[in-house]
């Protein structure tokens, strides 16, 4: 059974928004996926072997607004469907139930706005991940259960120092000395909790 298509809204562009997609599995085939190496212009199934044909040249994603709870091998089924996957700069998650990032978004390198307010992401822990995007400067996250959290912007701040934007609002010059002192005090008396559980 072919996954589904996305909607192209614009040049550079792909939409999985709005979807009831509850698994990424269903982005290339609900059945049984399997990479292909075919790569024209749109990720249409074509012929009996249901090959998956790869968009190219795409370099923002947007899957929000469906019903998503695991991001396990997310960069396997973006890879099947776009090709030069880990080129994208621009990820929308956002309004999905996704709990936690893990390392799948590692490889996504090149990524410097990435949207995943609205999820179900609760521990600090859950966060360190998003440090091994280099290029990442623009942050949502607000309308998760972390974001409620005591600490939670000096927190992301001095996690990402790379950062411009947090929840859509500038990081200013104050905001990184706030957070470098808090790293200094508070860091040391979490050293004796489990910071993954805060």
């Amino acid at each position: 059974m072919p996954g589904i298509p996305p909607v192209l809204t614009q040049a550079q562009v792909v939409d999985y928004s709005f979807m009831e997609i509850k698994n990424l599995k269903e982005l290339v085939d609900s059945d049984s996926p399997e990479e292909t190496t075919t790569s024209p212009t749109s990720p249409t199934h074509a012929g009996k072997a249901q090959e998956i044909v790869k968009l190219k040249g795409m370099t923002s994603l947007r899957i929000s607004s469906n019903e998503i709870d695991d991001l396990e091998n997310f960069h396997k089924y973006i890879d099947m469907v776009i090709e030069n996957a880990t080129d994208l700069q621009w990820l929308d998650l956002s309004y999905n139930k996704i709990p936690r990032i893990g390392l799948t978004m590692e490889p996504f390198k090149n990524v410097s706005v990435l949207y995943l307010q609205a999820n179900n992401i609760s521990k600090f822990g859950d966060l360190k991940a998003l440090a091994n995007l280099p290029s990442l400067t623009n942050l949502a996250l607000h309308g998760n259960p972390v974001a409620a959290k005591k600490h939670y912007r000096n927190y992301v701040v001095h996690l990402l120092p790379r950062l411009h934007k947090l929840d859509f609002s500038c990081i200013t010059k104050k905001e990184r000395v706030r957070s470098q002192t808090w790293a200094q005090i508070f860091r040391k008396k979490l050293k004796g909790k489990k910071e993954d559980d805060e």
